[in-house]
This record gives structure tokens, sequence and C-alpha cells, in this order.
């Protein structure tokens, strides 16, 4: 078997400045310290960054797949990873909060987020290229200084802080 199943196990916390992780595997446990954890293991923030993005037409009910540099599909959800929340939030002046996963590289499908949930199975990479809308991309993207539920708790607040 080439892939083995994983599972993840969290070693208990300690008053050093790393955590370590335990990964099991069919043979054997490996561990990997991971860096953020400190004072009697309270972690550091490091939470992931909230994002916007503006795109070249309204395509906010459309699913999003991103393209690597080689041409090739990178990032697409399955059907069962999308839900209501999926979609973007409105931020105003074009700009949106992207609550599915889009990269400065994403593109914009056919399908709407309903169309796509009710998919028996994820598409292939050629049904998917093939149900890209031309022309329809991300065309800016930004970082945010927040976490995604801070952003998503106010979202029209964020417009200032997306300014050029």
């Amino acid at each position: 078997m080439m892939a083995l199943p994983l599972a993840l196990a969290l070693a208990g916390c300690s008053d050093k400045t790393h955590k370590v992780i335990r990964v099991q595997s069919g043979s054997g446990e490996t561990a990997q310290v991971l860096p953020g954890f400190k004072n009697g293991g309270q972690q550091e923030a490091m939470m992931p960054k909230a994002t916007a993005f503006r795109m070249t037409g309204d395509y906010a009910d459309h699913v999003a797949v991103t393209i690597g540099n080689d041409g090739r599909i990178a990032y697409y959800p399955a059907p069962t990873d999308l839900t209501a929340n999926s979609a973007p939030l409105e931020i105003g002046d074009g700009w949106w909060l992207n609550r599915q996963g889009l990269g400065p590289n994403s593109v914009f499908t056919k399908w709407t987020f309903a169309e796509y949930r009710a998919l028996k199975k994820a598409p292939t990479q050629e049904e998917i290229k093939a149900a890209v809308i031309p022309g329809a991309r991300v065309s800016d993207f930004r970082r945010l200084d927040m976490t995604p539920s801070e952003a998503a708790r106010n979202p029209h607040a964020l417009l200032p802080r997306l300014a050029d």
C-alpha cells in the first residue's frame, strides 16, 4: 500500500515553547514539533487570516477552482465540502469575503453552489476545465489582519481596510 492511513493524536501540553504532534502510522509513530506554544501550553496567536477578493464579473454564486502555474487544477472542493456558508459575503465596492478557499489564481465555473452540492461525486479535472467560464477569474486578492470568523461578523466594516 502506497498510502497508509494516519491518525493524529495531540501530545499533552507542556511549559515548553513547542507542542509535539504525534502521527501514528502502520509502521510506527513519528513526532513533529510545532512552534507557537508556550506559557504552560497556551497557544500563541497563529490563527488563519481572512481574505477578500474581487472578480471579473458577477460570479458570487459560482463555485471557484484554482489553477496552478502548470495549468492543472490545483484546488477544487468536493461537492460535500460546500455548504450554504461557502458562498462569499459581499463587502462592498466589488469586494467579497472569501469563504470557499479561493486564491489569486482562482477561476469560476458554470456550477452554482446548489448545482455543485447536488453532484453525486466530484467532477474530473477534464470536467472542471470544461466548466470554467472564460474570463471569469479573481482579479484582486487581499489578506486581512483578522480571522475569518471575525471578518464574517461584520463584512461591511472591512471596506476601509481594502482601500487602495
